[in-house]
């Protein structure tokens, strides 16, 4: 099977919600306002729900509390809450697909680290919509789970990576094709923007990352967030381009602050996303 194949299996078998759809057509349309969007929002009270428990997060850790889809709006703004949704929807895909041929716990403290590290390194680098970064980082490995639903044994296969060769490297040897690939090629048939599945399916060209702020922003989340899994297999040196540092006026300290911060969040955002999983003590 080719990454085309497992992404037609993902958008066959989950279907976005409908207010994915609708909130994208609502902020591509000038005349629409923040009330229309709140509109579509309440009209789920299920995603209403969760998108204030999202809202109320760590996630955003807003000063005051939002108790109403159209004060979220208001607060956090459209293209925000447009990320809340995916965030959901996410969380809903990555449930419907999940199953025990990978380590669960470890795909979704990967994932969300590097959400909560892409986010913190767009802040640091003055991207106006950081909260896009996250939805960038927490979908990045989303082709894993299409895989372990479709090919069990080859994504066990691929988790059992050596420590002699890189995850994607590893991927592509065994399936011909990297997770990223088919977690773009899933975004791209959801008819999500070219904003979210370039990056993704892009997280491992080095040559675009030098040329492009978004792709190197998920190129450094992603393998910062496997640095802080995996902290005794993969080095700095290893994984870290410095010209893609230079490009984006960052210093090592900088990463290992964020970093740090995400050990410091993750638990709470894994918490909200998947309480099965990660049952507070």
């Amino acid at each position: 099977m080719q990454a085309t194949d497992y992404a037609l299996a993902v958008t066959d078998s989950f279907a976005l919600p409908d207010a994915c759809t609708r909130i994208k057509e609502l902020l591509e349309d000038p005349s629409s306002t923040a009330s229309d969007i709140a509109e579509v929002v309440s009209l789920d009270p299920s995603l209403s729900s969760k998108l204030l428990k999202l809202a109320n997060s760590a996630l955003y850790n807003l000063s005051t509390e939002i108790s109403t889809i159209s004060r979220a709006v208001n607060v956090i703004g459209g293209k925000a809450l447009y990320s809340l949704v995916m965030t959901e929807t996410a969380r809903s895909a990555f449930k419907h697909f999940e199953n025990n041929a990978i380590d669960l716990e470890r795909f979704w403290q990967q994932s969300v680290f590097a959400g909560l590290i892409a986010k913190q390194l767009a802040q640091e680098t003055g991207q106006k919509d950081a909260e896009r970064f996250f939805l960038l980082g927490l979908l990045h490995n989303f082709g894993e789970l299409a895989v372990a639903n479709r090919s069990p044994e080859l994504a066990s296969q691929c988790q059992d990576v050596a420590a002699d060769i890189l995850p994607w490297d590893w991927q592509q040897q065994q399936l011909g094709f990297t997770y990223a690939e088919c977690s773009g090629q899933i975004l791209m048939l959801w008819n999500l923007p070219s904003t979210l599945f370039t990056p993704i399916a892009n997280q491992h060209n080095l040559d675009l990352s030098l040329q492009q702020t978004d792709v190197a922003i998920v190129y450094l989340a992603v393998r910062l967030a496997l640095m802080t899994i995996f902290k005794d297999q993969y080095s700095y040196a290893r994984l870290i381009n410095a010209d893609i540092l230079r490009n984006l006026k960052l210093t090592e300290a900088e990463l290992e602050n964020a970093m740090l911060s995400a050990r410091v969040e993750a638990y709470k955002i894994l918490v909200v996303m998947n309480p099965e999983l990660f049952v507070i003590p």
